[in-house]
C-alpha cells in the first residue's frame, strides 16, 4: 500500500489515452459491502485507448464464511472457492496493479466500497486512488439531457446492449471486467470523451 500512495494518480487534465484504467469486476457473498465477502476477483488493463487482453487476470478467494445462497447467482460453492487464495494475498495483488492506475468499475457502491472496506481492515486505510463508475458516469450523462430514457435500465448487460456491445453471460469476474472495459472504450467514443475529468 505505500508504493501505491508514494505514486502520483494521473491528473484530471492528462488525456485519456495517456491513462492506464484497471476494469475490475467482484464476484461476493451478498450486495451490502459492509458484509459481502469477496469470491472471485478479476481485472482487465485498459491502456492506449484499448482493452488489452493480455494483462487480464482472475482469482479465486478463499472467504472467512460461507458462500451461502449466493453461489446459486455465481456457481461458486464453498467446495469450489475453497481452493481459492487468501484474500491479504488478493488484496495486495489489486493494489500492485492499480500502482499509479485508475480504478475502472461498474457501480462502485458495491465493488470500490468492499476493496476499501477490506484495505481498511489489512492496512488502516481506504483503497486511495482515482475511480470510474461506468454506471454512474452514463446515470450523469442521461440527467444533463434533462430526462431519462422511460424505463430504461443501467446494469451492465443493458448498457452494453444501448452502445451495440455484443452480449456476454454474466457473474464471471473476469468476463464482466472485460465487458465493463469494452463498455468503457465504447462510452468514451461515442461521446468524444478525450480527458480523464470527464470520466469522472
Amino acid at each position: 500500500m505505500s508504493q501505491l500512495l508514494e505514486q502520483a494518480s494521473p491528473a484530471g487534465s492528462q488525456p485519456i489515452v495517456d491513462v492506464e484504467f484497471v476494469v475490475l469486476d467482484i464476484e461476493t457473498t451478498g450486495l451490502d459491502a459492509a458484509t459481502a465477502d469477496m469470491l472471485s476477483i478479476g481485472w482487465v488493463i485498459v491502456r492506449g485507448g484499448r482493452v488489452d487482453l493480455s494483462s487480464a487476470e482472475t482469482y479465486l478467494v478463499k472467504p472467512e464464511g460461507e458462500v451461502g445462497h449466493s453461489a446459486t447467482v455465481h456457481g461458486l460453492t464453498d467446495t469450489v472457492v475453497e481452493a481459492g487464495l487468501p484474500r491479504s494475498l488478493v488484496i495486495d495483488k489489486v493494489v500492485e496493479v492499480l500502482t499509479s492506475r485508475v480504478l475502472v468499475v461498474h457501480h462502485a457502491g458495491l465493488d470500490k466500497a468492499l476493496l476499501d472496506r477490506l484495505c481498511i481492515e489489512q492496512y488502516g486505510c481506504p483503497l486511495l486512488v482515482p475511480v470510474v463508475d461506468t454506471l454512474a458516469l452514463e446515470s450523469r450523462r442521461r440527467a444533463r439531457q434533462h430526462h431519462l430514457e422511460e424505463g430504461s435500465k443501467l446494469n451492465l448487460s443493458a448498457l452494453r446492449d444501448h452502445y451495440n456491445l455484443p452480449r456476454y453471460a454474466a457473474h464471471d469476474c473476469l468476463v464482466d471486467a472485460i465487458a465493463t472495459a469494452e463498455l468503457l472504450v465504447a462510452m468514451r467514443g461515442r461521446h468524444a470523451l478525450r480527458s480523464l475529468s470527464e470520466l469522472q
